[in-house]
């Protein structure tokens, strides 16, 4: 049941299969190609090239704390960064053909024509004549392509260029602080982290350290989850444990202070988020004091009042982790109490607001309970998936021997869900390739419901992603590139590319809709049980009422009141609902059946 689930990552997995079909991870220690090639040293470039800067090189590793069992990373310092950053490297020794070639697609570079300069560059890589400048035509390719907003497109050549690795390409280190730059402009981060965790062990470009010790924690972190669903329990300690050191590299001002370090001007709050993948790190590990703490730490971090970079998501999924922290120890009222400090209305504010529901039921809170239950059920949220809402409003009202309101809730909810329930039981039988699964093989409520578990939603953003940038990012523009030999080779990649992504979303979404199906059937089930019970304590009190000549009252006659609190005003629900009203509702009920014990307050 959602409400007794533990921490959660967004990124759920929810494909029960083999955990590298899951994630498309490689669970095996990633490769390090750690051989060492020293530049040659080259001729002093000709007039109107600045000579790079020469930096001595110090053979020092980075200090580090490494667990018992954790797997080491060597982060390797990066070779004197080429003249520019980001910008052109210098050229290497080409024949004059070949830099005439270079120089003049550079030119268009320069002059900010990227859709030019990418049809001259891809040029030069398609001339086996001009073998001596495809390395730098590449790299100067996926440059322009990634500058004219074609990201996906870029990604294909910067992985092209770090496959050939260190030795084999002198653009090595300048694609790798490329991908970092191109990973902030894409749909989905995961479509980086395995390319981050293969290459960027050589060494993480300068400026670029605490995003890489932070994605690569996210990685091992997420690489751990797929080892224990797969059984290895073990290894998947080991990747949890690296997580956790790896979050502990993040400097403390790393992208949330008001001048921002290079390179993180656009990562957030970089220290905030390594302490929230830490959290989850030590809580997989069973250390769920040191787990908490983290969390904490994540609250203060982005307490708007500290002043640095905000962040509503992050202190949102902290307060959400600290109360399931408590909520699975049975500590109801702290629960309670950090789910109310969720903002309102924000990306999980629904999911707290139904948690918390439970919270209140266990320690007898039934109003509380019953008011986020109608908030849960209100017109503004028709399409979220909440069927566990119904039937704890149907045991509330069973357990206070409001039996009518029990069975018209239970009546509710089988009217609703049991039509879901029989499209999911068709949908298991239906073949249809996983390619095409969310597109064309299920209904829209069907999709909507695969959709909330968020590693598919990613994967479906992704394909959307390329899905525009063929349609308008290449579609759109000029005739002179939409028609040449590079638009083709594009086209040809990205539909490879989102052949793979859509496949395994629609392998996810099978296994995701099975368990609903699982789920919901369960669901009925219980709410079976709790319309067979109403209808016993009905019989019984009615022949009661027989048996003592009038009617038998197995209700408490409470007195009640209007009176409230100062800070709130008493409005009587009418059946309509008001945005600003959502949340606050509390329901008026008497306290329980005349024979029973009343539930324990400590619960």
């Amino acid at each position: 049941m959602r409400a007794r689930a533990t921490l959660a990552l967004l990124l759920a997995l929810a494909l029960a299969g083999p955990a590298r079909a899951q994630l498309g991870l490689d669970l095996g220690a990633p490769s390090a190609d750690t051989k060492k090639v020293e530049p040659k040293r080259k001729a002093a470039p000709k007039k109107g090239y600045r000579k790079p800067d020469v930096v001595k090189k110090v053979d020092r590793k980075p200090a580090e704390v490494k667990p018992a069992e954790a797997r080491p990373v060597e982060v390797r310092r990066s070779p004197p960064p080429k003249a520019g950053g980001l910008g052109l490297a210098p050229p290497g020794p080409d024949s004059g053909a070949a830099r005439g070639r270079l120089d003049a697609a550079r030119k268009l570079a320069d002059q900010k024509r990227y859709d030019a300069a990418a049809v001259a560059f891809h040029a030069i890589l398609g001339d086996p004549a001009m073998a001596e400048a495809h390395d730098e035509a590449r790299y100067q390719l996926a440059r322009s392509l990634s500058l004219a907003g074609l990201n996906h497109s870029a990604l294909g050549y910067i992985d092209e260029i770090l496959e050939r690795g260190p030795s084999r390409t002198r653009h090595f280190h300048d694609a790798l602080e490329w991908l970092f730059k191109v990973s902030r402009s894409t749909a989905s981060e995961q479509e980086v982290l395995p390319r981050v965790a293969r290459y960027a062990r050589e060494g993480a470009p300068p400026g670029y350290q605490d995003r890489f010790h932070f994605l690569l924690a996210k990685y091992e972190f997420e690489r751990g989850r797929a080892l224990d669903e797969s059984g290895k329990t073990e290894e998947a300690r080991t990747s949890w444990r690296e997580a956790s050191r790896l979050a502990g590299l993040v400097r403390r001002e790393a992208g949330a202070t008001a001048t921002p370090v290079v390179g993180s001007e656009d990562d957030g709050d970089l220290y905030g988020r390594a302490q929230f993948v830490d959290g989850l790190a030590r809580f997989a590990l069973g250390d769920e004091e040191a787990a908490s703490e983290k969390f904490k730490d994540v609250v203060r971090l982005t307490n708007p009042k500290k002043g640095r970079a905000g962040d509503v998501e992050l202190r949102e999924l902290a307060f959400l982790q600290l109360a399931r922290l408590h909520y699975q120890n049975r500590q109801n009222r702290y629960a309670i109490f950090y789910y109310s400090k969720m903002p309102w209305g924000g990306t999980q504010w629904l999911e707290g607001l139904w948690e918390a529901s439970y919270a209140h039921y266990r320690i007898g809170e039934y109003e509380k309970a019953l008011g986020n239950l109608l908030t849960l059920q209100s017109a503004y949220f028709r399409d979220e998936y909440f069927p566990e809402s119904w039937v704890l409003k149907a045991i509330i009202y069973y357990e206070n021997c409001r039996y009518p309101e029990a069975r018209r809730v239970l009546e509710t909810f089988n009217a609703r869900y049991e039509p879901l329930y029989d499209e999911l039981v068709a949908q298991a039988t239906r073949p249809a390739a996983p390619s095409v699964f969310l597109e064309q093989a299920v209904s829209p409520r069907l999709r909507r419901l695969a959709l909330t578990d968020p590693s598919i939603k990613r994967l479906a953003d992704a394909a959307a992603e390329i899905d525009a940038e063929v349609d308008h990012g290449i579609g759109d523009r000029g005739e002179a590139f939409r028609t040449s030999p590079l638009a083709a080779a594009l086209e040809a990649r990205l539909a490879r590319e989102k052949l793979r992504l859509t496949t395994e979303a629609g392998l996810r979404a099978r296994a995701k809709l099975e368990y609903e199906r699982d789920q919901l059937r369960s669901m009925l089930a219980q709410a079976l049980r709790v319309s067979i019970e109403v209808s016993r304590q009905e019989r019984e009190a009615l022949e009661g009422s027989l048996a003592a000549g009038s009617q038998v009252e197995v209700v408490k006659d409470l007195r009640w009141t209007h009176a409230v609190s100062d800070e709130h005003l008493y409005w009587p629900y009418e059946g309509e609902f008001w945005r600003d009203e959502l949340g606050t509702y509390s329901y008026t009920l008497t306290k329980g059946c005349k024979d029973r014990p009343p539930r324990s307050a400590g619960r």
